[in-house]
């Protein structure tokens, strides 16, 4: 779905995980999405159009990001 949205010309950024805090933001998105009461909201993709040209993070080198077959600190 967000690949499909982008391919489009839109935005979006996946929000996941247990939408709570003191202002019940994820039980207000749910009402608007009319997510019954005995169901929590827990993952959404808003869409629209971005109002900036987008910035990305730099990242690290790969080989700086991931290692395999064990831990490694720093």
């Amino acid at each position: 779905m967000l690949l499909a949205i982008i391919d489009l010309g839109y935005q979006s950024c996946w929000v996941e995980g247990y939408i709570t805090d003191a202002d019940k933001i994820g039980r207000q998105m749910a009402d608007i999405l009319s997510v019954p009461a005995e169901y929590d909201l827990v993952c959404f993709l808003p869409v629209g159009v971005a109002d900036e040209p987008l910035k990305y993070a730099e990242k690290k080198p790969f080989e700086e990001r991931a290692w395999f077959n064990g831990y490694r600190h720093g």
